[in-house]
């Protein structure tokens, strides 16, 4: 379910339990980090502004979001699709999976994502939420590009 941000109430109706998907819409909205919610399979089940934004702005194709980065996008198969097992987006899924499954209670890790006009690096942490009565996770991307600047001073 993707609730829009124009639909979250900013106060509850009284005797109106808030809906939990939609606190959690406006919270991640609020994150200026990129957010995907995965569910126990680890498709993307929420997104936030941010994370859309950055799917517009570096997508390869104008006006369209990068492609396999939209809800309903299984976050692990698409991260899977790399031909070398010992690259960054082996450790990212190997991460998530074991933060799924509950071998481990987070997982974090740095990497560089280029692009042709510039260098960045991220910061990937996931953590469990839970989505629908199973253990999902949230994952959350943070530009560290300047404090990777810093420390190569």
């Amino acid at each position: 379910m993707n609730v829009p941000v124009s639909d979250v109430k900013t106060t509850p109706d009284a005797g109106q339990p808030e809906d939990p998907k939609a606190l959690l819409r406006a919270m991640v909205d609020a994150l200026p980090d990129n957010v995907a919610v995965l569910d126990a399979h680890g498709n993307i089940v929420m997104t936030n502004i941010a994370w859309q934004q950055y799917a517009m702005a570096y997508s390869p194709m104008p006006g369209q979001a990068t492609p396999h980065s939209q809800v309903g996008v299984n976050y692990l198969e698409v991260s899977s699709r790399s031909n070398d097992p010992h690259d960054e987006s082996s450790r990212a899924v190997q991460g998530i999976r074991d933060v799924l499954s509950g071998h481990m209670e987070a997982f974090s890790m740095r990497y560089p994502c280029h692009t042709p006009e510039e260098q960045f690096w991220y910061t990937m942490t996931v953590t469990p939420l839970e989505w629908e009565g199973q253990r999902g996770a949230l994952v959350t991307h943070t530009d560290t590009t300047p404090r990777h600047h810093l420390y190569r001073r």
